[in-house]
């Protein structure tokens, strides 16, 4: 008989394990964001390639892909293997290593805004400490956001997208209020605004933060023109550019989307896609903005940053990344290959739906009669496919992730499984 830790038969549904869960971890998860891609529950066995297996031995073809890192799918063992080894030779030191060496020399070669970097453990973590040193070298508080984009949980950075003016409020309770008064925010691809905001408060403005293409609210890439303007005006008032590349670094191209758009920001903020699935970010710009951190004039700081094992793993996925000449053609394809099935399954169940793509991410999310995103809808047919086979987020804002573990036959399987779904859910208007 299989026991738990506590000493209690270990649960053999995914319904009881998660309950159960609910005991010993507050809510059953270890992130609210989890907790939203939750509807049927599904507490997982195994994930290989582009598939999860749950406790019950169901599989799923999984269009998540733990929120973006498994470019390459899950468990790869270019980056298993040598992360295995690692370990076997001490993981955490807290001394340098030759792998510091090793995994910033590779994203300094792949990233064209990147001189010098520090490591991270969380993508969170290396926005705040960016944030932070922008604010040291330009010598202003006042930091310049859009709405719709997420930039991790931290006191400074999580605010909601309803704004008063420009002031937008804290994201979460227990918040202070007061650090608004540090923040502004403006639509995201509104050009008038953003020469509104320069014009009125540039002199104060000290940094200027956004993802390049839009991720947590739908995919939404920047309008032509969009960013470059973005780019010319900072430089002009004296701001510091920072580019939230968590989703987008080495995602939608080699380079990030500064290399996709050819607009390089003064510090980049990576995570995910660098670390094949481990914990790990990093944040870098040249070595005259870095040169605070460097003469430790700046402060940052973290036990586990940098640590062998997570720099281990860039070292293997930027490695692998940097020698696979095809692999951006490769999921240029399979992401028009995806578009282009899912699409047409919507188009035959006479559903509208907002599909973006850039790259390898792509927004899948179901529309009203009215043209407005249809939450209970998306949540009902993303059941609907989950019990099938098929995982996607039931939150329609959060995209889609392609890796090169799916094959087209996976995501013609996708396609007519949300094509069978909606066509069983009629026009549900």
């Amino acid at each position: 008989m299989t026991h738990t830790t506590t000493g209690l038969e270990a649960p053999t549904t995914n319904k009881a394990a998660y309950e159960e869960l609910h005991t010993y971890v507050a809510g059953g998860v270890s992130s609210n964001m989890r907790a939203r891609g939750i509807v049927t529950p599904i507490v997982v066995e195994s994930a290989s390639g582009c598939r999860v297996r749950d406790i019950e031995g169901n599989e799923l073809i999984d269009m998540n892909m733990g929120y973006g890192p498994h470019i390459f799918g899950y468990a790869d063992r270019d980056v298993t293997d040598r992360v295995a080894e690692l370990l076997g030779r001490g993981h955490m030191t807290g001394l340098p290593h030759r792998l510091d060496l090793e995994a910033a020399a590779l994203v300094t070669e792949l990233v064209p805004g990147i001189e010098q970097l520090r490591f991270a453990n969380s993508g969170t973590e290396a926005l705040m400490s960016a944030v932070r040193l922008a604010r040291a070298v330009s010598g202003r508080p006042l930091l310049l956001t859009f709405q719709g984009h997420y930039h991790g949980w931290s006191e400074t950075l999580l605010r909601t997208q309803e704004t008063e003016g420009y002031r937008p409020r804290p994201g979460a309770p227990g918040m202070i209020p007061e650090a608004s008064a540090h923040t502004l925010q403006v639509p995201w691809n509104d050009t008038e605004a953003l020469e509104k905001v320069f014009a009125e408060h540039g002199d104060e403005i000290g940094a200027a933060i956004c993802e390049p293409v839009l991720g947590n609210a739908g995919v939404v890439p920047p309008e032509p023109g969009f960013l470059d303007l973005l780019r010319r005006r900072t430089r002009e008032r004296g701001a510091v550019l920072i580019f939230d590349e968590v989703i987008t670094g080495f995602r939608v191209s080699r380079g990030g989307g500064q290399e996709l758009y050819g607009v390089v920001p003064d510090l980049t903020v990576l995570s995910k896609a660098m670390g094949g699935g481990l914990p790990v970010a990093a944040f870098g710009g040249s070595r005259e903005i870095m040169r605070p951190l460097a003469e430790y004039e700046a402060f940052h700081a973290g036990v586990y940053s940098g640590n062998h094992a997570s720099l281990c793993a860039v070292a293997a996925t930027l490695g692998k990344i940097r020698s696979s000449a095809a692999l951006y053609t490769e999921l240029e394809g399979l992401g028009a290959h995806a578009e282009n099935r899912v699409g047409a399954a919507f188009a035959e169940a006479g559903r509208d739906v907002h599909l973006e793509r850039v790259g390898s991410v792509m927004s899948v999310a179901l529309l009203d009669s009215e043209g407005a995103v249809d939450h209970d809808g998306h949540r009902r047919l993303q059941t609907a496919c989950q019990d099938r086979g098929v995982y996607f987020h039931p939150v329609p804002e959060e995209p889609w992730f392609l890796s090169t573990a799916h094959t087209t036959g996976d995501l013609d399987t996708v396609a007519e499984t949300v094509r069978e779904c909606l066509a069983e859910q009629g026009h549900g208007r």
